[in-house]
C-alpha cells in the first residue's frame, strides 16, 4: 500500500470513529420532558396566565429547570420524566388558577353591572311613582277607597280560608281513615298468601275450592272471595284478571273447558260481592302453564287452581309470558 492509500484509510477510520463518538454523545429525548415544554411555553405565551397565575407560573418554571438540569445532567429517565411530570401538573395548576380568576372575574362584572340596571330601574320606579303620587289628590283619594276595598276583602279572604282549613282537616282526617282502612284490606289481601309479581299481586285459590272435575265454588270461599270485594271496592281504578288452570289427566278440550267454568265462577261469585264485571277479566289455559309436575297427586293438585292477579293502580296488568 502506498502513501496516499494509507493515508486515505486513516482519514476514512476517523471519520467513522468521530461519527461513532457524535452518536454516542447525543443524548435521546425524553418525552414527558418535551410535553413538560410545551406545555409551559404555551401557558408563558397565555396573558391570562401570565397576569393571575404569575406565582404558580414560576413554581411550574422552577420544576420544569429542575427536570431541565436533571435530563441535563444524564440523570434516570424515570427521574426525569418525574420531574417533567410536576412541571407539567404546576403548569396545569396554573393554567386553572388563571381560568377560576377570569371566570370569578366575569361574575363579578356581570354582578356589578347587574346591580347599576336594577338601581336604575329602581331609580325610575321611584321618579315615576313620585310623580303620579304629585298629579292628581283625586287620584290618591281614589287608592284609599281602593285599600279599604282591599281590607274589606282581604276580611272576606281571611274567613272563606279558615273555613278551607276547616275543610281540608276534615279531608285529612278522611283520608288517613281511608289510608288506614286500605292498610287494613292490604293486610287482609296478605293473609291470603298473596304473591307480588311483575304482573300485579296474584292469589292462589286452590283446587279445595272445587268439587273434584266441578266449577262451583265451595262455601269456604266466600271469606277470599269477600276479601279481595272489598279491596276492590277501596281501590276502584285497579281491575282483576282470573286464568283458570287444571291437572293434565282428561282431554284438552275438556281442562280447557273446566278452566274457563271455574275461572267464571270466581268472577260471578266477585261480582255478586259488588265488583263491577267490566273490572273483571276471564282466561281459561287447561292443562297450560303447569307450576308442579303432574307425576304425583300432591303436583297435580297444585296444579288445578285459579289465580286472581290484582292490578296496579292504573288498572295495567302485564300479559302472561
Amino acid at each position: 500500500m502506498n502513501r496516499n492509500s494509507r493515508f486515505v484509510s486513516t482519514m476514512a477510520l476517523a471519520g467513522i470513529a468521530c461519527m461513532l463518538l457524535a452518536s454516542c454523545a447525543a443524548p435521546m429525548k425524553n418525552a414527558d420532558l418535551e410535553k413538560a415544554r410545551e406545555a409551559f411555553t404555551a401557558a408563558k405565551m397565555d396573558p391570562d396566565v401570565v397576569k393571575r397565575a404569575p406565582l404558580d407560573l414560576q413554581t411550574a418554571e422552577s420544576s420544569l429547570m429542575v427536570a431541565e438540569s436533571m435530563y441535563k445532567g444524564d440523570a434516570e429517565p424515570a427521574e426525569v420524566s418525574h420531574q417533567a411530570y410536576l412541571a407539567l401538573q404546576r403548569t396545569a395548576i396554573a393554567k386553572e388558577t388563571a381560568n377560576q380568576k377570569v371566570a370569578e372575574e366575569n361574575v363579578e362584572a356581570a354582578s356589578s353591572e347587574r346591580a347599576k340596571v336594577l338601581l336604575a330601574a329602581r331609580t325610575s320606579e321611584a321618579e315615576s311613582a313620585y310623580k303620579r303620587a304629585q298629579a292628581s289628590s283625586k287620584e290618591a283619594q281614589e287608592a284609599t277607597k281602593a285599600a279599604e276595598m282591599a281590607r274589606k276583602q282581604a276580611e272576606e279572604r281571611s274567613v272563606q280560608l279558615t273555613a278551607m282549613t276547616a275543610e281540608a282537616q276534615q279531608a285529612a282526617d278522611a283520608a288517613r281513615a281511608a289510608e288506614a282502612r286500605a292498610k287494613q284490606l292490604e293486610a287482609e289481601v296478605a293473609q291470603l298468601q298473596g304473591v307480588k309479581s311483575e304482573r300485579g299481586l296474584v292469589i292462589t285459590l286452590g283446587d279445595v275450592l272445587f268439587d273434584t272435575g266441578k266449577a262451583e265454588l265451595k262455601g269456604g270461599a266466600v271469606v277470599t272471595i269477600s276479601k279481595i270485594s272489598n279491596f276492590m271496592k277501596t281501590y276502584p281504578t285497579r281491575k282483576l284478571l282470573v286464568e283458570g288452570f287444571t291437572d293434565s289427566r282428561g282431554s284438552d278440550s275438556y281442562n280447557l273447558d273446566l278452566s274457563e267454568r271455574r275461572a267464571n265462577a270466581v268472577r260471578n261469585a266477585l261480582t255478586a260481592g259488588g265488583v263491577e264485571s267490566e273490572r273483571i277479566q276471564v282466561r281459561g289455559y287447561g292443562e297450560s302453564y303447569p307450576i308442579a309436575s303432574n307425576d304425583t297427586p300432591e303436583g297435580r293438585q297444585l296444579n288445578r287452581r285459579v289465580e286472581v292477579i290484582i292490578s296496579d293502580e292504573d288498572g295495567n296488568i302485564q300479559e302472561r309470558r
